[in-house]
């Protein structure tokens, strides 16, 4: 397993994986060029966040997705986990746990303060392999958003 930055030569990529992602999840599809301008957000301003692929024998099997962040409260730039997803065929192997460690040692090289995720209540496989990680509930606060105009509310959360 690798992690591999993606560029805009995987969108075709991506745009399957996160459309697999997202149905598996019950959030309601996009059209594909909406989805599109909205990975290239990522990929094209790398300040914003970025996208790896996660790598098996050298193929796509899966990604993860990141945004930056800055807290006042915990002293700097921190990164929340938007995405991860590993393709069904290829589950089962440790490329999750794999994708996450080697995430986190390049988040620990960039100097971030903290990275957060949000994970179902019911989920209870990713909760234990977050868990493993280090991740858990900060200070006993839960991930509330406000859903703005501008933003598409996904039916299924």
């Amino acid at each position: 397993m690798s992690l591999r930055p993606a560029t805009s030569a995987d969108l075709p990529d991506l745009l399957h994986m996160v459309a697999s992602y997202h149905s598996h999840e019950g959030i309601t599809p996009r059209p594909a060029s909406a989805l599109s301008d909205t990975l290239r957000g990522l990929l094209d301003y790398p300040d914003r966040g970025r996208i790896w692929l996660i790598l098996h024998n050298d193929q796509p099997a899966g990604y993860l997705a990141i945004a930056f962040g800055y807290s006042i409260e915990l002293g700097g730039r921190e990164a929340a986990i938007d995405e991860i997803f590993v393709n069904p065929d290829h589950r089962g192997k440790g490329l999750g746990a794999k994708a996450l460690t080697a995430f986190l040692d390049w988040a620990k090289g960039e100097n971030l303060v903290a990275i957060h995720l949000d994970v179902a209540p019911d989920n209870d496989g990713a909760r234990r392999l977050y868990a493993r990680f280090g991740f858990e509930s900060f200070m006993g606060y839960d991930l509330m958003s406000c859903l703005l105009p501008s933003g598409i509310a996904p039916e299924g959360h």
